[in-house]
């Protein structure tokens, strides 16, 4: 299956925000926590919370970034 160029950034944007917000989340409570018995359940709550918020900047940001490189940049 192979996507349509169209839908190629709203998957990559997905992908992106699932990654970042995995890796973040990770990072974010070992440095407030540490690692406590229940590391595991706090990581994944602070995960989907992370992952909820980083959607709308991942979908919103990269069309306009990409605007805004085109007219900062030469062919």
């Amino acid at each position: 299956m192979k996507l349509i160029k169209t839908h190629r950034m709203i998957v990559f944007s997905l992908l992106m925000g699932v990654g970042m917000s995995f890796f973040m989340s990770f990072v974010m409570t070992v440095v407030n926590a540490g690692f406590p018995p229940m590391f595991f359940q706090i990581w994944m709550k602070s995960w989907l919370v992370g992952f909820f918020a980083s959607l709308i900047p991942a979908l919103g940001l990269p069309p306009l970034i990409n605007k805004f490189l085109d007219r900062i940049t030469k062919d």
